[in-house]
């Protein structure tokens, strides 16, 4: 079951304190920490010892984006719900490297999947529905954004191996196709709840129109007397 536990190490701060940058730049930091208590460093050791920071993080190689979380397929709402919270924070930390197009859909998706799973037990009626929206949760959004943010951002944008759609082309048609998914699915809900609405309209016609034997209808009005 999915929890909220790893969500630091989701955030910005914790993405960075457990990259790879961070921890070349606090290894050399701590190499010069190390000459300057055997051998000194003179006067200026505190520049040596953020110059070493700096050196290592900038010569260290880019972290990977991994996005997929690693729940099972048979993932509760409450797990859903906490994917997409962690989701969520994943992409605020790559916001510089996804495109605004590519964003505004992405923030589209993950609104309607709320909406999706907010109402997860209606849905359970439809066990198509429900392992299709598992899978865009767990799978198929985090591996579009993964394997496109993994690119360098220049060749992402511009390259076209061999004439074909660019990777920015590619993530924004597999966007639309999810888009247009979880829109679905979303609609077939609603339109579930308005059907329930109206069977209850006319539960409670047939329940409380007037009927003949009504005894608040006033009674009606008696026959004149046969004449003799």
């Amino acid at each position: 079951m999915a929890t909220s536990s790893g969500g630091f190490w989701q955030s910005r701060l914790g993405r960075w304190l457990s990259s790879t940058k961070n921890i070349t730049g606090s290894v050399l930091a701590a190499l010069a920490l190390i000459a300057q208590a055997l051998f000194g460093l003179g006067a200026f050791w505190p520049l040596v010892v953020v110059a070493s920071y700096a050196v290592g993080a900038l010569l260290a190689p880019r972290e990977r984006v991994d996005l997929r979380l690693g729940v099972g397929d048979t993932a509760s709402a409450a797990d859903l719900q906490d994917q997409l919270g962690i989701l969520r924070r994943s992409l605020t930390g790559q916001a510089s490297r996804l495109d605004d197009d590519a964003n505004t859909v992405v923030q589209r998706i993950l609104g309607t999947l709320d909406d999706v799973v907010a109402r997860w037990n209606d849905l359970q009626s439809a066990p198509d529905q429900t392992h299709v929206v598992q899978k865009i949760i767990l799978d198929y959004l985090p591996t579009s954004l993964q394997n496109y943010l993994n690119l360098p951002r220049t060749f992402a944008l511009n390259s076209r191996v061999a004439g074909k759609k660019s990777a920015h082309d590619e993530l924004m048609e597999q966007l639309d196709i999810l888009d247009k998914e979880t829109d679905k699915i979303r609609d077939a809900l609603y339109a579930q709840q308005v059907q329930t609405l109206t069977d209850q309209t006319t539960f409670l016609k047939d329940k409380f129109t007037p009927s003949s034997l009504d005894l608040s209808q006033p009674d009606p009005p008696a026959s004149p007397p046969a004449k003799s």
